[in-house]
């Protein structure tokens, strides 16, 4: 008896597995891509630079940061990881205003927006703490800072910084840069 018992537990979990499978091989995509671990990310500015992150409802997109300190026009701004520059585009006095987004692998990439000046090329590698550009107030911005994402193909996520997530909705919050360190 209690070797019937397992003979039909054991076809019973076959059969909610072979199930499972079919159910995910029907619901996702062929064309989707497995998400990596995301890299460890630092600030984007110098070492020992302190910043203001700021976050809010409202925010367009929600889960972005703004960087902000006193007189931050022209300060470089740093990638918070190595990767592929995939993207240099300048929307002119519309949304991101002069822009990058560095791609990271595994399906994670940042975007930095709002720059004064852009000091990498698309296809270009880049090393953590490299300068890629400046802090600038251009798109649709009301003033100089930087803004943020961190990202999974282009949907922003939580943003961490090492290993401190940014405080979500609080919207001063002070960050010291350990990149390049």
């Amino acid at each position: 008896m209690f070797k019937k018992i397992i003979t039909r537990r054991t076809a019973l979990l076959s059969s909610l597995a072979s199930g499972a499978l079919l159910m995910a091989a029907t619901v996702l995509p062929q064309s989707a891509k497995p998400v990596s671990a995301a890299p460890i990310m630092r600030m984007p500015f110098l070492c020992g630079q302190t910043w203001i992150a700021s976050t809010r409802s409202g925010h367009s997109p929600q889960l972005a940061v703004d960087f902000n300190r006193d007189n931050d026009l022209g300060d470089a701004v740093i990638a918070s990881a190595g990767g592929n520059v995939v993207t240099v585009a300048n929307l002119g006095t519309a949304s991101y205003g002069r822009y990058i987004v560095i791609d990271h692998g595994g399906g994670w990439n940042t975007l930095y927006a709002h720059l004064s000046d852009v000091r990498v090329s698309q296809g270009q590698n880049v090393s953590m703490g490299q300068r890629i550009g400046s802090v600038g107030s251009t798109g649709n911005s009301s003033g100089p800072h930087l803004h943020y994402e961190q990202r999974i193909g282009s949907t922003p996520q939580r943003v961490v910084l090492g290993s401190t997530p940014v405080a979500y909705y609080n919207e001063y919050q002070p960050f010291t840069s350990q990149n390049g360190c």
